[in-house]
């Protein structure tokens, strides 16, 4: 596919300059490389640009009726132009070249113009024009791809992977705490709800859990309708991962307590979320295939996880912990894991479905209150 011809303007009231343009690069116009635009002073210069926003390249007089080069310059440093300018002028006193330049002139040729060195300026303005846009568009492309992390992982996180090719490694075992969370009752809510009111509040929903997850360190794994998977102990295992994860569950729990707080001053019905808790070996990493990848964590931590969530319903409690991921927390020596801890009880041994053995859980009761939690800080 033949390239877009590069698009030049020229600025100059002199009838002649347009015609010299025309016949020096002629061959070029009609091979489709050059697309030359005139115009006979600054402001007419300002209206060429508004109808063509992708002229890349100004050829540009200085002495011109209406409005100058110099001035036409800094109209267009205002206004943040990205078209670059090469100064063609009688004008070649220093005082000239050093205004035009600071004001954004990329370079300058005299007249009478050597039409060989003027094509020689010419091409590699339009090299220095084309580098740039490159880099503009790889900027552009790394914040997306920032931007797009930041959804699913913690602000400390997201400048590591994007730097990196293989920022989390090849696909490993790791012992990671894993929490899942939803709202409790949501199917029937959403049965009563319109379609767009039940969208808005599932993303305030996840805007509220999943700021107390990237608080404490965690990476969201994926969101499933109205629940959401979250692991801590990425990209790399920690003594703190069962902390965080718990003091994350309690600042989960104390979020809820102020959103239901803003829905009773909008006579809006309060909201239940249930969370599961557990700790111990996964596995990690890509799975899929090579036209469509996801990160992924597997393992019996994360159906157990999502078996304790499970349990919140027949417990009635918002909180189900697996005894493992309490040992583990015991180790941070914290006041806040501490008053955590202490405020959940031990019901032993629970079946769960599709495992063999049992587990032994914690429950915060129901009704405990979550006021407290608002002072811990992951």
């Amino acid at each position: 596919m033949m390239a877009e011809p590069r698009k030049i303007l020229a600025v100059d009231d002199e009838a002649d300059f347009e015609l010299l343009l025309q016949r020096r690069f002629r061959h070029q116009v009609r091979g489709g490389e050059f697309l030359f635009r005139f115009a006979r002073h600054g402001e007419e210069a300002l209206s060429v640009l508004a109808g063509e926003p992708d002229i890349d390249l100004l050829l540009l007089d200085i002495n011109m009726p209406v409005m100058d080069g110099l001035t036409l310059l800094s109209v267009l440093r205002e206004k943040q132009s990205p078209v670059r300018a090469i100064i063609v002028s009688a004008y070649g006193d220093m005082a000239n070249i050093r205004t035009a330049m600071n004001r954004g002139a990329f370079d300058f040729v005299t007249k009478p113009v050597d039409l060989n060195d003027l094509e020689i300026t010419i091409r590699k303005t339009l090299d220095e024009i084309a580098r740039l846009r490159d880099l503009e568009r790889r900027h552009a492309a790394a914040e997306r791809a920032r931007t797009n992390l930041a959804r699913y992982f913690s602000p400390n996180l997201v400048e590591m992977l994007a730097e990196r090719d293989e920022p989390l490694g090849p696909v490993r075992r790791e012992t990671v705490a894993v929490l899942f969370a939803d709202i409790v009752g949501f199917t029937r809510m959403a049965e009563r709800m319109m379609p767009e009111a039940v969208v808005a509040m599932l993303r305030q929903f996840h805007e509220r859990m999943t700021a107390q997850i990237f608080a404490c360190g965690g990476t969201v794994e994926k969101y499933i309708g109205d629940a959401i998977v979250a692991v801590f102990g990425l990209p790399k295992a920690g003594p703190q991962d069962a902390a965080n994860a718990l003091l994350c569950a309690d600042r989960m729990l104390a979020a809820l307590t102020r959103w239901n707080e803003e829905r009773g001053g909008r006579d809006e019905p309060p909201l239940a979320i249930g969370i599961g808790l557990h700790y111990g070996p996964a596995v990690i990493g890509d799975v899929g295939s090579e036209q469509s990848l996801s990160f992924t964590v597997i393992g019996d931590t994360v159906n157990t996880a999502s078996r304790l969530q499970g349990l919140t319903r027949s417990l009635e409690t918002p909180l189900v912990v697996g005894d493992p991921l309490v040992v583990a927390a015991k180790g941070a020596l914290s006041p806040a894991i501490e008053a955590i801890l202490a405020g959940l009880d031990d019901r032993g041994e629970q079946n769960l479905r599709g495992r063999s053995k049992p587990v032994r859980i914690w429950v915060r009761p129901n009704g405990a209150s979550d006021r407290g939690a608002t002072e811990h800080r992951c």
